[in-house]
């Protein structure tokens, strides 16, 4: 009976909502990489500020908060010209022997999340990520 009631342990490590898993940081520092100059430095920094991070239970889109005082508030020097929500690329990648197309994502100024038909859950465990090209949107 003690088995059935003793405290459980989770098989799977929790995994933080206060920064970035390497697989995101991976991504978005692909992204940063194939962008102008001066929108790449705003994007590294807005990286730098990503403190909360949403991930639903299905993993299909990431999302990406800077939070003040509880508040989501997005540091004003560092925001993009652009307020829309726009893809700022589309990444092209392989996690392991698993092929996916990764969208990045912008609204109100900042990078807001990636995006894939496929889990993140499911592809960064299938193995190490292999960013094949990256794709800025028009």
């Amino acid at each position: 009976m003690v088995a059935l009631t003793g405290s459980l342990r989770p098989i799977v490590a929790p995994t933080p909502t206060n920064q970035l898993l390497p697989f995101e940081k991976a991504l978005l520092q692909a992204t940063a990489s194939a962008l102008p100059p001066a929108e790449a430095v705003l994007l590294a920094k807005q990286v730098d500020c990503i403190n909360h991070i949403r991930r639903p239970s299905d993993w299909k889109r990431i999302e990406f908060q800077c939070k003040r005082w509880f508040q989501v508030r997005w540091p004003a020097p560092l925001l993009f010209a652009r307020t829309d929500t726009f893809r700022v690329a589309t990444i092209a990648c392989q996690f392991g022997a698993k092929d996916a197309l990764v969208d990045v994502w912008a609204e109100g100024g900042h990078v807001s999340a990636l995006e894939s038909s496929m889990g993140f859950s499911g592809l960064s465990i299938s193995g190490p990520l292999n960013i094949v090209a990256v794709h800025p949107a028009a």
